[in-house]
């Protein structure tokens, strides 16, 4: 499937790509988009499958595949239909379920990946939040958007507005395959240079489990948020940019990762 895209640079400069989390769209990177093709840089941001621009609800819900694996091969898809050569190296900056994207995208293409800029990468789903989000996709979720007309006249966040469009049923697809998600046996698998981010007040991606990824990765750095929640953009926007720009400019190193995998070897 060919997903609806924002660019901004230079399609001859090193390629940034923005996968943005459930339950949102690619208009939360447009200011990342700017900032990222002024420092020299290519950038396209995706909306995922279900999200935003791109629709997937023509067909009956039924045959609708909203899995981590249909992503994968969405991203695979688009970045053919754009003309990116197969063995273009491309950095990935995504925001938490977006992580999860990302990861696979790494295991299955590992030779198109030049880094992951993962923040708020959910570790795995824990109590309560597993418990909250399990009662909010039954009725809750039905009555919020049995009552659209109504929320989008509030002044909300346009990240909770997104939250709250976003179909139903493609909220109810993903949380069956991110319930049963586990980080901890991706990362160490995982040669790709990794930037960890973090919100010390995250729920749905805890700080000390997002360093604990950090430690088992075979090359990564991390960084904390510390007036943060799951929104780094906004919760700190000044210093997520300030990390992003550090993070998308650091040249990789491979024969650096390939010493660090022999030393943990």
């Amino acid at each position: 499937m060919i997903l609806n895209y924002y660019e901004k640079g230079n399609k001859e400069d090193p390629l940034v790509l923005f996968i943005h989390g459930s339950a949102s769209d690619a208009t939360v990177w447009l200011k990342e988009l700017n900032l990222i093709s002024a420092q020299g840089f290519y950038c396209l941001a995706f909306d995922l499958r279900g999200h935003g621009e791109t629709r997937l609800m023509a067909q009956p819900k039924a045959h609708v595949k909203i899995d981590i694996h249909s992503h994968v091969h969405d991203l695979k898809d688009t970045l053919n239909h754009l003309g990116i050569p197969e063995d273009r190296k491309v950095t990935i900056v995504t925001h938490s379920f977006g992580g999860l994207v990302a990861i696979n995208f790494a295991e299955h293409y590992p030779e198109r990946v030049e880094k992951l800029i993962p923040a708020c990468l959910p570790p795995k789903l824990i109590f309560p939040m597993s418990h909250f989000l399990e009662i909010l996709l039954g009725k809750p979720l039905e009555i919020i958007q049995a009552n659209l007309d109504f929320l989008q006249k509030t002044k909300l966040r346009s990240r909770y507005k997104s939250s709250i469009m976003t179909n139903a049923h493609v909220l109810q697809e993903i949380y069956k395959h991110v319930k049963t998600w586990n980080s901890f046996k991706k990362i160490p698998r995982l040669k790709t240079k990794i930037y960890f981010a973090a919100g010390r007040f995250d729920m749905v991606a805890p700080c000390t489990l997002v360093y604990r990824l950090h430690e088992l990765s075979l090359n990564s750095e991390y960084e904390l948020f510390k007036w943060s929640g799951h929104a780094l953009m906004e919760d700190e926007p000044e210093k997520f940019q300030r990390w992003l720009v550090h993070a998308v400019s650091q040249k990789t190193n491979n024969s650096t990762t390939e010493q660090i995998q022999e030393h943990k070897q």
